[in-house]
């Protein structure tokens, strides 16, 4: 009988040209340091791309296997129970590059004609990492930001259109070079992302009791900070969702049991006035709710009221880049803050009860061991967690493009950024 079901189902979905896709994240590596203190944060970005899809009719199913090392029995298991047509590895980090590619061809191997593509940042800035060579991992690519891409990306991958229809698909053309069709125009408002797909992807809170959930209010940075990326790939013009649209999400996610919620914006606050009305609307309508973010320390520092508010909405963890406490780290990467600044955002966190996750960068171009020492010492005062980040230039980033122009980047071979 089972059987009988199974080849119904396969029939209704050849009738269809419904896919099985599977949306999956990188596996665990040494270097994810991040995910050590925060590992119930969901994808937040494969949540969207899975609403999206079964908006289109698709079958869609997230791993996340950010827990599990490459290839691990529990990851193999889940792609041959679900047997995909297509999957879509996300890679938004160039060290991760070379196991993404590793894994895709494993799978190739592993299932036969399966389909595979991959969309973020690292295949936005250098599809030809994962498009190109003799034996190329991927059939596709998505550029920049997926909503509007992935659905008609799949579809062309079902055949039922040609790649060369897609818009934001890169791809190899019949002349063996890296083809990358323009992009779709942009949404027109921020409300109108997709609500995510949260049906049996979030997490166990590690924090409150309940479960945990990532949401945005906006995309985009309008700060140049010379190592970041956010502004090649978002833009430098932030799109802000309103606050009703906001309060809707949490509303879903409260309905759902969420008592854990990660506001993953960038940098949260460069709306100032959405900022605080987010804050007053948890405090007033999810008092269960209690929250994390990133944020500016000069944003902190300048509206020590938005702390207050977020004191009130449950806020107990901000992630704040520092980068440095000298003027040689500071103008290095052009962050637009001062040590007294840093001081002044780690104070007033601390007052309202607020962790201080604080990320430093370590390495830059013209920096000495005077300000590393500097930045060590003021750092680990100033943080309840230190992060020290090795400076590695990040494709999409103004110093990235910097050092290419002046023949500085030494390689292009993602395996040594690691």
């Amino acid at each position: 009988m089972g059987e009988i079901l199974r080849l119904r189902y396969a029939l209704l979905r050849m009738t269809l040209n419904m896919a099985k896709v599977f949306l999956t994240t990188t596996p665990w590596q040494p270097f994810h340091t991040l995910r050590s203190l925060f590992p119930n944060i969901p994808p937040l970005g494969l949540q969207i791309l899975s609403a999206t899809l079964k908006a289109a009719g698709h079958e869609p199913l997230i791993a996340d296997v950010q827990h599990l090392p490459p290839m691990h029995p529990k990851f193999v298991k889940m792609v041959k129970d679900f047997a995909p047509d297509v999957i879509v590895f996300t890679n938004n980090c160039m060290a991760n590059t070379p196991v993404i590619i590793r894994v895709a061809k494993e799978l190739r191997s592993l299932l036969g004609g399966v389909k595979n593509a991959v969309g973020g940042q690292v295949p936005s800035f250098r599809p030809e990492y994962f498009l190109a060579g003799e034996s190329p991992a991927f059939d596709a690519a998505g550029l920049f930001e997926g909503e509007q891409v992935i659905a008609p990306l799949v579809d062309a991958l079902m055949g039922d259109k040609t790649l060369a229809e897609v818009k934001g698909a890169a791809y190899l053309g019949p002349d063996g070079k890296v083809v990358k069709n323009p992009l779709p125009e942009p949404l027109a408002s921020a409300d109108d992302y997709p609500f995510p797909d949260w049906e049996g992807s979030l997490k166990q809170a590690a924090f409150s009791d309940g479960l945990a959930a990532a949401l945005e209010t906006s995309r985009g940075c309008p700060h140049g900070c010379t190592f970041c990326s956010i502004g090649g790939y978002f833009g430098n013009r932030p799109r802000h969702k309103s606050i009703g649209r906001v309060m809707e999400e949490i509303s879903r996610l409260a309905a759902l049991g969420v008592t854990e919620i990660y506001l993953v914006d960038d940098s949260f606050g460069t709306d100032i006035e959405i900022a605080k009305g987010v804050f007053e609307g948890i405090a007033s309508r999810f008092p269960e709710i209690r929250c994390g973010i990133q944020i500016r320390a000069d944003i902190v520092a300048r509206h020590p009221e938005l702390m207050e508010l977020g004191e009130r909405a449950g806020l107990f963890a901000a992630v704040v880049g520092f980068e440095g406490y000298t003027s040689g780290s500071l103008e290095a990467a052009t962050k637009g803050s001062t040590a007294k600044i840093n001081r002044a955002a780690s104070d007033i966190l601390r007052r309202h009860g607020v962790m201080v996750y604080g990320t430093h960068i370590f390495g830059g171009p013209g920096t000495t061991f005077k300000d590393y020492l500097a930045t060590f010492r003021q750092g680990r005062r100033n943080s309840d967690v230190f992060r020290m980040t090795i400076y590695t230039p990040l494709l999409g980033s103004p110093l990235f493009d910097t050092l290419e122009t002046g023949g500085k980047i030494r390689t292009h071979d993602p395996r040594e950024y690691y």
